[in-house]
């Protein structure tokens, strides 16, 4: 990445105001300031420079089209260098997500016959299904139909929302929250 070098230091108002206007200085300090913290925390948390690089730009862009949108605000010690950061920490995070969700993959030891392995993971998904129906029939009525939709009928948020007449940031945080109920059900069960 080729390093922009600056020599002047804007306040983080005049930055906010800047980087609204498309200011070219307050662009490059933004840009330089912020990127490095990114870089690290993607490098730490198994990605690499190309990862970090991509992942800066959406999330440069996507605080852009926030803030232009009034949604980013300087208010408690806010800044948009930390506002960039938490976008872009997000953003990997989803990223790691789908990339652990795609790469799930079935072992088979190489010594274990194939119908042996076969009986054995049907007995034991068997199993895990089972227990998964128990703890899912405790959550409500709402829960249930945000999760089978999006896991079971393989809907988008968008989808779901328009269903259930939410939008789909709406949708995406009641999915986060159904999950942790999930969660905590599995947690209470194991104690």
């Amino acid at each position: 990445m080729k390093q922009i070098k600056v020599n002047f230091k804007v306040p983080d108002h005049e930055l906010t105001e800047g980087f609204i206007q498309n200011d070219r200085k307050c662009m490059e300090q933004i840009y330089a300031q912020n990127y490095k913290s990114v870089e690290m925390y993607i490098l730490q948390n198994s990605g690499k420079e190309a990862d970090a690089k991509d992942i800066y730009q959406e999330a440069i862009v996507a605080a852009w089209i926030n803030v232009k949108e009034g949604k980013f605000e300087l208010q408690g010690g806010k800044t948009i260098g930390g506002y960039i950061f938490q976008i872009a920490k997000f953003k990997w995070l989803d990223k790691l997500k789908s990339k652990a969700h795609k790469a799930t993959v079935r072992l088979v030891h190489e010594n274990q016959p194939e119908e042996t392995a076969d009986n054995d993971y049907n007995e034991e998904e068997d199993s895990r299904m089972q227990y998964l129906t128990e703890l899912y029939k405790n959550l409500d009525e709402k829960c249930k139909a945000i999760l089978n939709r999006f896991y079971y009928q393989k809907m988008s948020l968008e989808e779901i929302g328009s269903e259930l007449d939410h939008d789909p940031g709406t949708v995406k945080t009641l999915k986060y929250r159904c999950m942790k109920k999930l969660r905590s059900f599995h947690t209470n069960n194991l104690s």
